[in-house]
């Protein structure tokens, strides 16, 4: 996948998303992979939100007070679910160094914690070795780097739904993030 194709996929997938994943994930096969109970599928967990399965953000075409202005790429992010946790998958790829930065603001939204956490983490991420999770201190997130086709950057961003249910622990979201990595590398 280069940063070119990602966001002639994300036109493809557009804002207000659709109803199957465009990236070739076989969740159940990373699931099994990962040692996770659970029926698995594609889409927001069962009774969860009602969001579409896939949504995408084409930033060669951001407006110039927008995070992809400073550095153009593309976000292509599906949902699926293993029993009752929702899972999002988010490829993230861009021109410049650490796209993951971007989703800054989604990753306060999902652990809770405020900017000042999440830099540390996100320094961390810069240093990662493609293939090689790692992990946010609340348990709610895990971060690949990805070596895209060509020149520019990519992350693979898993982040769990609904923290009421049964959560992964970290050697289950550590195996499910790389089994994920290794369909799309």
């Amino acid at each position: 996948m280069s940063v070119k194709g990602l966001a002639e996929m994300a036109d493809k997938v557009g804002p207000h998303g659709v109803d199957t994943c465009p990236l070739p994930y076989d969740f159940a096969k990373a699931v099994s992979a990962a040692k996770i109970a659970g029926k698995a599928g594609p889409g927001p967990a069962p009774g969860g939100t009602d969001e579409s399965t896939a949504t995408a953000e084409n930033g060669y075409e951001a407006d110039e007070d927008a995070p992809f202005a400073e550095n153009p790429g593309a976000l292509v992010s599906c949902w699926f679910h293993v029993g009752g946790q929702a899972v999002e998958v988010h490829l993230i790829a861009a021109e410049k160094p650490q796209p993951e930065y971007l989703l800054a603001p989604l990753l306060v939204e999902v652990s809770g914690q405020d900017v000042e956490a999440i830099n540390p983490y996100l320094r961390r991420t810069g240093k990662g070795e493609p293939g090689h999770p790692v992990l946010g201190t609340t348990g709610d997130y895990a971060t690949v780097r990805v070596k895209p086709d060509g020149k520019g950057h990519a992350a693979l961003l898993l982040t769990l739904g609904d923290a009421s249910t049964d959560r992964f622990d970290e050697e289950q979201l550590k195996a499910l993030s790389r089994a994920l990595y290794r369909q799309i590398s």
